[in-house]
């Protein structure tokens, strides 16, 4: 692994640990019906935790694609 995949690697890592704080955070979050019928609910927590998780996933798969290129031109080069 070189220093950009390391890189995006604990990138990853952190995303996915703040998207899953932050479904944490709004399942723990109070949910009410305001005096004027209105719901109160932390729907931003749920949204970045939705962006966060599939970018995490994308940025997975990107990394697959990145370690098996990178493990290809390795061998490549080492069979010249």
């Amino acid at each position: 692994m070189n220093t950009g995949q390391k890189i995006l690697f604990r990138a990853l890592g952190v995303t996915t640990s703040m998207s899953v704080l932050l479904i944490l955070y709004y399942n723990l979050s109070p949910n009410y019906v305001d005096d004027k019928g209105f719901l109160v609910e932390e729907f931003w927590a749920l949204g970045l935790a939705t962006f966060g998780l599939s970018s995490s996933l994308l940025g997975l798969l990107i990394l697959f694609f990145w370690l098996w290129m990178s493990s290809r031109k390795a061998k490549k080069s080492a069979n010249l």
